[in-house]
């Protein structure tokens, strides 16, 4: 098969590919082949079927179609193979020309290929870490919130009014404020009388329960209005009214840093300065780890500030139609309300959203796109030891076998291939540090370096929005299909106008 490069525009490439008379005429044979084994046609035994017979029957056009459904995918994989070309797309058949017998098919098709990267030098990237320091206070937090965690809380039997520190006992009902002309059905927890502890002394507590109930004795009843967190949900923003019938008070009692409560606790025959030892080194573990994490993170988002790439528009355009859908999904799954009134909610209009979404989008293809640059450049490769280190790992978080997981996630190439991938990532993320200018720095000084970085990135953000212009003119052009996707089964080839099938 002989092929030639037509054009390379951006990440869009064009080849004519010449198909050997003789191989397509072996292809109307193989059709012909299968016909024959599977029509039942009067006077004739299966297989035995003569070739002018079958074209009488089906038609020359019903050959020719199906012969070139079977070569079209063999043909695109050898010309992808022959120009060693990275796919982010299935790419499409643009023209077919005119078949005549005893001469070669002239197919062009066209390849969306990954887009040239041009990554900055990582050697000159200085990313900031925070030093893991862990001081006594913070060691301190952990056991004081380990013995609120243990508090016991202990009936107040004196009569007395309720004080700042106090745990209340009440019966509460709860009625959602309305407008008059506001017909909606009651949430289920209305009007049922519901016991709580209500603990005065954390800080979260709304300051109107606070202010209502400080001063108040047992037997009262009391009545407060709390407006609901703007969370997303059929609650959000809206004032609760609760009247509470106060049944009792009690106080918190901390237990002593004792034999007992290190028992408790997980550190039975330890001592409280060998608790406090392990304490510390988990911390700092902890801390590590996290700050590494950031590091990384700040670390991928210098490269891809400085990084050079003209995102593909029909790129943008798929990861932008594939969160929609999640957002779609995920809305219907909790049922609570509809798309719209979920984008109502959120304040924007329609066309807000979805120009929103797009910006997402836009930055989560420019991350994969480096990421997967920067796994060619460390030359990450992934192993059956990661694979199978990766689903114990898994497993274990789930507290399930890791036999059935990797059964499970061998069953299906896509499973295999997306864990395969979020392998890779991790390995490539994992080694990004190794490759720039790491400076641990103390908590004020670390604090200071994040705003540097921040005020560089809104102006990276700035140039990025220009170039996104682009994107968001003419979103619907970058998917527009004006040849066959090869995903499409090729019911159509053979009949489009700008092919004649002999």
């Amino acid at each position: 098969m002989r092929s030639e490069l037509i054009s390379q525009e951006k990440n869009i490439v064009k080849i004519k590919a010449e198909i050997e008379a003789e191989r397509f005429e072996k292809a109307v044979q193989y059709v012909v082949k299968e016909i024959s084994h599977k029509a039942n046609i009067k006077g004739f035994r299966k297989g035995r079927v003569p070739r002018n017979v079958i074209e009488l029957y089906f038609g020359r056009e019903r050959l020719y179609r199906e012969a070139l459904e079977n070569l079209i995918p063999e043909v695109i994989e050898q010309i992808r193979d022959e120009y060693e070309l990275e796919l982010v797309a299935e790419p499409k058949i643009k023209s077919i020309g005119e078949l005549k017998e005893g001469e070669p098919l002239v197919l062009e098709i066209e390849y969306e290929v990954m887009p040239e990267i041009e990554l900055p030098d990582l050697n000159q990237i200085e990313v900031p870490k925070l030093k893991a320091t862990v001081t006594d206070e913070m060691v301190d937090e952990v056991i004081n919130d380990l013995r609120e965690r243990n508090a016991e809380y202990v009936e107040v039997n004196e009569d007395r009014p309720i004080d700042e520190g106090d745990t209340v006992v009440v019966n509460a009902i709860a009625e959602v404020e309305r407008e008059d002309n506001d017909d909606a059905e009651k949430f289920d927890f209305e009007g049922k009388e519901m016991e709580d502890m209500i603990d005065l002394s954390v800080p979260y507590l709304d300051e109107n329960v606070k202010k209502d109930l400080i001063g108040q004795n047992v037997g009262n009843t009391v009545t407060t209005t709390v407006t609901h967190p703007e969370d997303g949900s059929n609650l959000s923003g809206k004032r609760i009214k609760y009247s509470m019938e106060i049944k009792g008070i009690k106080k918190k009692v901390l237990p002593e840093l004792d034999e007992e409560f290190l028992k408790k606790v997980g550190a039975e025959g330890k001592g409280l300065e060998e608790f406090r030892a392990e304490i510390k080194e988990q911390l700092i573990k902890n801390l590590e780890n996290r700050s590494k994490n950031e590091a990384i993170n700040l670390a991928l988002q210098q490269i891809v500030n400085q990084a050079k790439i003209e995102v593909p528009e029909s790129m943008v355009e798929r990861e932008f139609h594939s969160l929609l859908h999640e957002e779609e999904e995920k809305i219907k799954q909790a049922g609570e309300m509809t798309f719209e009134e979920y984008v109502k909610q959120s304040g924007m209009d329609l066309d807000e959203y979805k120009n929103r979404l797009r910006e997402k989008a836009y930055k989560r293809v420019m991350n994969s796109l480096v990421l997967e640059e920067l796994t060619k450049r460390f030359e990450i490769k992934v192993n059956p030891e990661d694979i199978k280190a990766y689903v114990e790992r898994m497993a274990g978080a789930y507290n399930i076998s890791a036999e059935k997981l990797s059964s499970f996630i061998a069953s299906d190439q896509d499973r295999l291939y997306r864990l395969s991938y979020d392998i890779m990532a991790e390995k490539t993320l994992g080694k990004i540090l190794d490759h720039v200018k790491v400076k641990e720095l103390e908590r004020e000084e670390y604090e200071e370096a994040l705003k540097v970085i921040m005020n560089n990135q809104g102006k990276v953000e700035a140039v990025q929005e220009e170039m996104q212009e682009k994107v968001e003119e003419e979103p619907e052009k970058a998917l527009q299909d004006d040849g066959n996707d090869v995903r499409g089964g090729h019911e159509d080839v053979g009949t489009d106008s700008n092919r004649t099938d002999g």
